[in-house]
């Protein structure tokens, strides 16, 4: 397990990074508890949201476990807290891979508990909350993405109700044009009391954090690292000013997580699915900023708009690209901002009726998997190495197999659901490998 670096506050026990691939120093093995033997846990009482979070927690401190894995943990197990008690076999099953790497996930979850303790004291030292995806807290749109990560970190005030709210990305190394028109945007957005949602990078995702600031409105800042490394290190005070003014910092990353590339692409996706509308400002052909509106489009159903810029100019060629390609809007200003939102509203109540329905999903699925009786369990009965379908992937996958094989628009017309709704049970499908997508983008039954 990575050792975190020096603190203010003093503490010396080591914190996994929460990666998915591997680093060179070994993860101890539990020494009191033998990895083929399940873990009894209470059979009467429903999951305790704080043992709930401390087992997402020691999962997400296991070297090798990232954000797809947690997810099928999570869904094969019921919760994490039960998955503790799983065996290697079922362990396996769900994550798809051979028992003996199973055995060294269970054994690096059961050994972390200091490693846990360890990042809840420097949560509560800054000031951070744990919200678990099943939480009330958790934001709607967010959740109705795709992929949505199991927990977040969070300081300041994170709304769950779906906002209209806007993502302004672009250039670090923006010009005195960019930083302007992003500066200006994000004042005339806040101003009409829509929240700015941005990276807390410099250049144009600074300016829209400053912008907004300086009109007394929301914003929010998606960090790619945990609270105790912000990146960059010279906006740590910008950061602060962000939570008291009444916005919010999110991260899906522990308190000492440090930078590093892998990381910003998963922060771009969160980005644009706590948003209605990403705005680019400033980006090169190659730019993070066109990809994270590309994720708003192609992947999470929602709109993205770009600004055009001087046509000499190298960074704004990404933006004149996304505009004569007919995938982004042209945007000069908040009223350009204000009309595409209007259009909105299906994704709204979209996004609302899938929050409803996880929720409701969740609390299903765990009562599935809560043990009936005290008597010792058979291997195999504490998670479930195939979990049920959720209602609306059943529904999805007899309407594939219906149409033998559908897209986005089949599947609109013959369920008359939203996209949102669509996508999510579809990614449930391609997780648990029922499903794949052909070279046309339809979805497919797998055989076998």
């Amino acid at each position: 397990m990575h050792v975190p670096p020096a603190m203010d506050a003093a503490v010396a026990t080591p914190v996994a990074t929460p990666v998915d691939t591997p680093v060179d120093t070994p993860v101890a093995t539990p020494v009191d508890t033998p990895v083929d033997t399940p873990v009894d846990t209470p059979v009467d009482t429903p999951v305790d949201r704080e043992a709930e979070v401390d087992a997402a927690l020691r999962f997400l401190l296991v070297r090798g476990v990232g954000a797809g894995r947690m997810r099928q943990i999570r869904s094969s197990c019921g919760s994490f807290a039960r998955a503790i008690a799983c065996t290697p076999a079922e362990i396996a099953a769900a994550i798809r891979v051979d028992e003996v790497e199973a055995s060294r996930v269970l054994a690096d979850a059961r050994a972390c508990g200091p490693a846990v303790e360890a990042e809840r004291r420097e949560a509560a030292r800054l000031g951070v909350r744990v919200v678990l995806l099943s939480d009330d807290e958790y934001p709607e749109l967010l959740g109705a993405s795709p992929d949505p990560p199991e927990l977040l970190f969070v300081r300041g005030e994170l709304t769950a109700a779906v906002e209209p709210a806007v993502a302004i990305v672009g250039s670090r190394r923006a010009t005195a044009y960019g930083s302007l028109q992003a500066g200006t945007l994000a004042v005339s957005l806040a101003e009409r009391g829509i929240p700015v949602v941005s990276g807390g990078a410099r250049g144009i995702d600074a300016e829209a954090h400053r912008g907004a600031l300086r009109a007394g409105g929301r914003t929010i800042a998606v960090l790619a690292t945990g609270f105790a490394q912000p990146y960059p290190s010279e906006h740590a005070e910008l950061f602060e000013t962000v939570v008291e003014a009444g916005g919010a910092l999110v991260t899906e990353q522990p308190s000492f997580v440090t930078a590093r590339p892998d990381l910003f692409p998963r922060r771009n996706r969160v980005i644009a699915a706590l948003s209605l509308l990403t705005v680019v400002v400033e980006a090169a052909n190659r730019s993070g900023a066109l990809l994270t509106a590309r994720i708003a489009v192609d992947d999470l159903s929602r709109e993205a708009a770009c600004m055009p810029g001087p046509v000499t100019s190298a960074l704004s060629a990404g933006c004149h690209r996304a505009i004569r390609e007919g995938w982004a809007h042209l945007v000069t200003g908040a009223d350009d901002v204000a009309e595409i939102l209007a259009g909105s509203r299906p994704l709204i109540v979209g996004a609302r009726e899938v929050a409803d329905r996880t929720r409701a999903d969740r609390i299903r699925q765990a009562a599935r998997a809560e043990p009936k009786a005290r008597a010792p369990q058979a291997k195999g009965d504490r998670c479930s190495a195939r979990p049920q379908l959720s209602p609306d992937a059943e529904a999805v996958s007899e309407a594939v197999k219906r149409l033998g094989g559908a897209g986005f628009d089949e599947l609109e017309r013959e369920l008359a659901w939203t996209v949102p709704r669509i996508a999510s049970a579809a990614l449930e499908l391609e997780l648990l490998g029922l499903v794949a997508r052909d070279a046309h983008g339809a979805f497919r039954m797998k055989r076998g």
